[in-house]
C-alpha cells in the first residue's frame, strides 16, 4: 500500500465525503470509488459503509486501521522533514485542535506568528470542545490541542491560568458583595457549561460541601449571558472566557482566588514532529508569561 493510498482514506474521514476527499487530492468520484475498492481487496477487508440512513461511515475495523494509517502519515511527515532540514528548508503539516474560547482568544496570534516564522508550514485547525479535542487527539485526528484538566491520558505542558469568576445580573443580590465564597452559592440556580468545564465546578463545590442547583446545562457562554440577562440564574466561568458583558451582567471573583489550568497536549511528546514542537514553543514564547 502506497502513501497516496493511505491519505486518501484519511482525507476521507475528515471530509465525510468521496468527492470532498476526491476533490481535495485532485480525483474525480468515481476514481476515489476504484481506489477505495482496490485498498479494501489489498487488505481484504471493508473499510467503509455507505446507507441512505447514516451515510459515509467506517466500520469497527476501519477505525481501527483509521488510527494507524494516520499514525504512518505521521511518521512520513517526520521523514519529509528531516529531508527537508537537511536541504535548508522549513516545511512540515501541524493539525491543531482547540475549544471554541482558545480560538477565539489564543489560537490565532500562534498561527499569525508561525506563518511569519515557519512559511513552508502547512497549518490546519479543528474547532470543538474539549472533550471532542481529548477524542481527536486519542484517535490521532489531531497532532496538538489546547485543552483543560483532567488530561491524565496525555503529555502536556501548561500554557497559562485563567481565574475563574461568576456572572449575574446586576440586581442580583450576591452582586453587593465584593467577593463570592462558593457557600455564598448555596441554592443558586446554576448555569452550567459543559464540554470540559463542567468537571471542575462540581470539583470545586465539592470541596465546600455545597450541593449545586443546576437549572440549565449549556454548551456556550453567549447562551448563558443571555439566561443572566433574563434573571434565570448565574453562571461560573473563567475570566478569558468572555470578551465583554452585555448590558444587565456583572461579575464578582471568587475568594478564594480559583484557577483553571490551559494546557496544551499532545499523545506522546517523545513523538511530536518538529511542527508540533514549533507550535509548543510558539504557544509558550507568546502566552506562558501572559498574567490572568
Amino acid at each position: 500500500m502506497n502513501r497516496s493510498q493511505i491519505q486518501l482514506i484519511v482525507h476521507i474521514s475528515e471530509t465525510g465525503s468521496f468527492t470532498k476527499a476526491g476533490e481535495e487530492l485532485h480525483m474525480t468520484q468515481p476514481a476515489v470509488s476504484r481506489a477505495v475498492a482496490t485498498i479494501e481487496s489489498q487488505l481484504g477487508t471493508k473499510l467503509i459503509e455507505r446507507d441512505k440512513k447514516n451515510g459515509l461511515f467506517f466500520t469497527d475495523i476501519g477505525e481501527r486501521i483509521l488510527v494507524i494509517f494516520r499514525k504512518v502519515l505521521s511518521e512520513l511527515q517526520k521523514v519529509d522533514e528531516l529531508v527537508a532540514a537537511e536541504q535548508g528548508l522549513e516545511i512540515g503539516k501541524i493539525h491543531i485542535g482547540a475549544y471554541r474560547t482558545a480560538c477565539t482568544r489564543f489560537i490565532p496570534k500562534i498561527i499569525r506568528a508561525m506563518e511569519n516564522q515557519y512559511p513552508g508550514l502547512e497549518i490546519k485547525l479543528s474547532e470543538g470542545s474539549v472533550d471532542q479535542v481529548k477524542e481527536w487527539l486519542r484517535s490521532k485526528y489531531i497532532d496538538v490541542g489546547i485543552i483543560i484538566p483532567p488530561d491524565k491520558d496525555f503529555d502536556t505542558v501548561h500554557l497559562m491560568k485563567d481565574q475563574l469568576i461568576v456572572l449575574m445580573h446586576s440586581s442580583h443580590p450576591l452582586y453587593q458583595k465584593e467577593i463570592i465564597s462558593i457557600p455564598d452559592l448555596q441554592g443558586e440556580d446554576i448555569l452550567l457549561g459543559k464540554g470540559g468545564y463542567e468537571v471542575q465546578v462540581h470539583d470545586l463545590f465539592k470541596k465546600y460541601n455545597v450541593t449545586p442547583h443546576v437549572r440549565f446545562e449549556m454548551e456556550y457562554i453567549e447562551t448563558g449571558l443571555s439566561m443572566i440577562q433574563e434573571g434565570l440564574g448565574i453562571t461560573i466561568t473563567t475570566k478569558k472566557n468572555i470578551w465583554s458583558l452585555p448590558d444587565q451582567v456583572v461579575f464578582r471573583e471568587l475568594t478564594p482566588d480559583t484557577f483553571r489550568d490551559i494546557n496544551i497536549a499532545v499523545l506522546d511528546m517523545k513523538d511530536i514532529s518538529k511542527a508540533t514542537d514549533a507550535f509548543i514553543q510558539t504557544a509558550l514564547r507568546l502566552f506562558a508569561t501572559e498574567d490572568v
